[in-house]
């Protein structure tokens, strides 16, 4: 199966607005518009903002609720906004657009015109496919840019704003329930490319990945997937038995079979454990062995006991004597 061609949907963006909007835009004309703002020369002005909103040259006004251009030709002659030249780190120049223009929506169309190249329009849907997430609304668009751009690399498209319109024009086909197999195969083709899936997953998983340890990430996902959550804590129960077999048991060898339940008996004839918990460790130990091997998968209270034990018993060997 080819992979997915992203610049086939940006060629066909003219159709769809044919389509939606009953018309088609030239959005490198109000690119061109805002190559002053983008060089510095003057600031943002009204007039720029409500330019943007022109339903002859964009159909945002759909989306978005046109600013009071009374309103906001005083803020903006108060705020002496410059959009560019941009500096390495864009936030403090976004936070300031977000001051005046209290929306980000608002703010990534004016940073997607003056800044197409590094900036796109903060879509929801896109959003979705892109599976970004952080919890403030800077670093979020930040990182939702950031995360366009690379998907501009891959793709080999020109800038991050025709990278998101590519992934707009996506959207509104497979949502288009009239377009039958033209649609699942769109659908196939995108859910299908591992690079796009292991992007996705990434931007999920990485915020856990990064706060949590091995035994509380075991313990999120045990009543998801309990034979993955086994098999983390099982690698970390077998990362302590071994520092137990260094520093209490003159470094037996673990690699034999029978080796774990010859050391639980140790550190119960060395009093480091109880008789209760060397019962415990032996049927956290079955429960690991029933995670990472196949057959019949251990169930999430198996799991999870098996973590508390763990936690327990096991962390405290980690201290010192």
């Amino acid at each position: 199966m080819p992979g997915f061609d992203l610049k086939s949907y940006f060629e066909r963006f003219p159709e769809v607005c044919g389509r939606k909007f009953g018309r088609t835009y030239n959005f490198r004309t109000l690119e061109k518009k805002f190559e002053p703002l983008r060089t510095g020369k003057r600031w943002l002005a009204a007039k720029d903002v409500l330019n943007i909103f022109d339903p002859n040259q964009t159909p945002f006004e759909r989306y978005w609720t046109r600013p009071n251009q009374r309103e906001l030709d005083r803020v903006l002659r108060n705020q002496h906004l410059v959009p560019g030249p941009l500096p390495p780190d864009p936030r403090e120049t976004v936070r300031q657009a977000l001051d005046a223009l209290h929306s980000i929506g608002i703010v990534s169309l004016v940073m997607r015109f003056a800044h197409p190249d590094r900036f796109g329009i903060f879509s929801t849907p896109i959003m979705n496919l892109l599976q970004v997430h952080q919890p403030r609304t800077v670093e979020l668009y930040l990182a939702y840019c950031q995360e366009l751009w690379t998907w501009k690399e891959h793709f080999r498209m020109n800038s991050v704003a025709d990278t998101e319109t590519a992934l707009w024009t996506y959207h509104e086909l497979v949502t288009d329930e009239t377009r039958g197999s033209e649609t699942t195969d769109s659908y196939v083709e995108f859910d299908a490319d591992i690079w796009i899936q292991r992007r996705r997953v990434a931007q999920v998983l990485r915020p856990f990945l990064e706060k949590y340890n091995a035994l509380a990430l075991a313990r999120i996902l045990v009543f998801e997937k309990p034979k993955l959550a086994g098999m983390i804590a099982g690698e970390e129960y077998e990362r302590l038995q071994r520092l137990a077999a260094r520093r209490f048991c003159g470094g037996m060898n673990l690699n034999i079979k029978g080796a774990a339940e010859m050391l639980f008996t140790q550190l119960y004839e060395q009093r480091l454990v109880s008789l209760e918990d060397k019962a415990q460790l032996d049927k956290a130990w079955r429960t690991r062995n029933a995670a990472v091997h196949a057959g019949r998968p251990p169930d999430p209270e198996q799991v999870e006991n098996m973590i508390d034990a763990i936690e327990r018993i096991c962390l405290p060997w980690e201290r010192p004597l």
